[in-house]
């Protein structure tokens, strides 16, 4: 199977199960019976210039989406939530870390993400993802429903967040990102 085949077969199994998807461990006891590799996701891989990770939406329906991560060594993302969203990332490639935080935006744990394993990203919860190595590491981000709302925090300066209504992920917006973003609130 390519990798879209693997998606919307994914898609179906969700479907047939919905009702009894509460929550990240239902999907990632779904997703654990497939395996990717970095061909199923070469098409879909943005090599980021001047930000900390390449993102692209692989697949969306009203169901969940599909983002393929390619991060920057020694780069990661903000601290974030995923708004009204629960998931699952899968590390396909590399070695990152899963970091998550409590309420207070203080450190709770570091969940390594290395080859074929798969995280839990709960509804509300914040984490970031980041890669302290000197090579790429690349995974597919599973948001269900797609994601909407996400509040970033500034890791440098956790007082400063954004609330993000498009698709530009967990950094810091840049300059006429944030006078939009202004013009919204």
């Amino acid at each position: 199977m390519n990798f879209k085949e693997k998606i919307n077969h994914i898609e179906k199994l969700f479907i047939a199960f919905k009702s009894k998807m509460n929550g990240p461990a239902d999907f990632k006891a779904l997703l654990q019976e497939y395996t990717f590799d970095i061909d199923d996701v070469t098409e879909h891989l943005l090599y980021p210039e001047d930000l900390p990770y390449g993102r692209k939406c692989a697949y969306q329906t009203e169901n969940f989406e599909v983002i393929v991560m390619n991060w920057k060594p020694m780069e990661g993302s903000n601290i974030h939530n995923h708004g009204n969203s629960f998931g699952c990332v899968y590390s396909v490639s590399g070695n990152a870390d899963n970091i998550i935080y409590d309420d207070n935006l203080d450190l709770v744990c570091s969940i390594p993400l290395i080859n074929n394993t798969i995280a839990e990203v709960p509804k509300g919860i914040y984490h970031s993802i980041e890669n302290k190595n000197e090579e790429y590491a690349v995974s597919i981000h599973f948001y269900i429903p797609p994601m909407y709302g996400m509040n970033v925090i500034d890791k440098e300066n956790k007082e400063k967040s954004y609330f993000v209504k498009n698709e530009c992920g967990a950094w810091n917006p840049n300059h006429e990102e944030q006078l939009k973003l202004e013009q919204i609130i």
